[in-house]
């Protein structure tokens, strides 16, 4: 199950997958804190009821103890390593904060169209092609738009309208940016491709901090720069 914490620009809420790992840790320690009770009564009760003339073996308890001591210590470096990680979740979500209302480019080919807006991206051709063709794709991948793309060598910006191959605007939603590239032999060359968008929120899911970009959850790690607009 996916668990989403959003995060406003006043407020934190606790990270939901760290808490769980810390409530495990918690009731590994009150089994362990029960089964070495029950030890040491029955150790204590087998040295009060001993044969003086053949006693227990001390090397035989005494290896006992310390096995517990080793699962004690090794229960509190998880529980540690627990809160570790739930101070680590929050402070990245707390260092993402000022990106909020802020205009990103992130790695990736999806981008938001807003009613009447714009979907900005950029490709990059790793060398020169002789045809370049752009293709918009809704969210279902059906083509919406298909035109003329660079074909020099290097980052292009490209940014769509939101009109459809038909004439009409596209409705609001995510959309995704396909380049086929065609080098001088005929082979496919192989593109890479950014979006931007305006962050307008924060999200922790399962650990890890997300941008909220219209809709799109995009990981704080894809981002590659703030822009001053789109």
């Amino acid at each position: 199950m996916t668990t989403t914490s959003t995060i406003g620009t006043s407020q934190i809420p606790a990270n939901a997958t760290a808490s769980s790992t810390a409530a495990a840790t918690k009731s590994d320690a009150a089994v362990f804190g029960d089964n070495f009770n029950t030890f040491l009564t029955l150790l204590t009760t087998q040295l009060k009821n001993q044969d003086p003339t053949s006693p227990l073996d001390t090397n035989q308890f005494t290896s006992q103890l310390v096995q517990f001591s080793q699962v004690e210590q090794a229960i509190n470096a998880n529980t540690k390593l627990g809160e570790l990680v739930s101070m680590t979740t929050t402070n990245q979500a707390v260092a993402a904060l000022p990106l909020v209302g802020r205009a990103v480019e992130y790695d990736g080919s999806a981008a938001t169209l807003d009613a009447g807006g714009k979907a900005s991206f950029s490709y990059t051709l790793p060398s020169q092609s002789t045809e370049t063709v752009l293709s918009i794709l809704d969210g279902s991948g059906k083509m919406v738009w298909r035109g003329v793309g660079e074909t020099a060598t290097g980052r292009h910006d490209f940014t769509w309208d939101g009109t459809q191959l038909d004439g009409s605007t596209a409705p609001a939603g995510t959309y995704t940016l396909s380049i086929a590239a065609t080098a001088a032999d005929k082979t496919t060359i192989s593109t890479t491709s950014t979006a931007t968008g305006t962050v307008s929120g924060i999200e922790l899911q399962n650990g890890q901090a997300l941008m909220d970009i219209g809709g799109l959850k995009i990981p704080t790690t894809k981002m590659i720069s703030i822009k001053d607009q789109i």
